[in-house]
């Protein structure tokens, strides 16, 4: 898992990077690999079974009554 400072300092070494990049050999922006993985779009759930997790949480929330 990635600390605030993990994720700070990649942040900050890919704007460096970009910032001084050779716009006409590297069109695109650089992104440097992340110690997380992508978010796959179709790892999500469907309503029915997220309406069933929010309950689960809820039943176990400390702030449920608010």
């Amino acid at each position: 898992m990635a600390s605030d400072a993990d994720v700070a300092v990649i942040t900050l070494a890919e704007w460096f990077a970009n910032v001084h990049r050779d716009t006409e050999k590297a069109r695109e922006p650089f992104r440097f690999p992340r110690p997380w993985s992508e978010r796959d779009p179709n790892a999500d759930v469907t309503a029915q079974e997220r309406a069933e997790l929010e309950q689960k949480l809820l039943a176990r929330s400390a702030l449920r009554d608010r």
